[in-house]
């Protein structure tokens, strides 16, 4: 552990901080072993649509070009709910996360609109019909 690391978290000692930080590379290791859905993406041109479903929850997303950015929307709702729509502007290399929470302390599903070069891929946690 680093000096640094001691002095930024006050009141810890250093075995604290270090079963906490070993702790943490634990859980980072377990998260991206079983995050398979992030090698999986769905790649939508102009105009065309995906649809998204996380659990009682669900959606489309799609977006246009305008100049030099695409124009992304998505929009989601629970079978009763008023729905939620979330638009943003993506240049290459760019990318927009909605991420829905389940219950405490569970993993949140998230959908990731990503922009690279000239196109758009979403990424969903988990896809439609999984």
């Amino acid at each position: 552990m680093s000096i640094a690391a001691a002095r930024a978290l006050p009141g810890l000692s250093p075995d604290v901080i270090a079963k906490r930080m070993v702790l943490a590379a634990a859980v980072l290791a377990a998260t991206v072993a079983s995050s398979s859905w992030a090698a999986r993406a769905e790649e939508l041109g102009p105009l065309q649509a995906v649809s998204l479903r996380f659990g009682d929850t669900n959606g489309v997303a799609y977006y246009t070009v305008q100049g030099a950015s695409y124009h992304v929307v998505a929009t989601l709702a629970a079978e009763r709910g008023t729905p939620l729509r979330f638009e943003g502007n993506l240049l290459s290399g760019q990318k927009l996360i909605v991420s829905i929470p389940d219950s405490a302390g569970a993993k949140a599903q998230t959908i990731e609109l990503v922009r690279q070069g000239n196109r758009l891929l979403v990424k969903a946690n988990p896809m439609e019909g999984e």
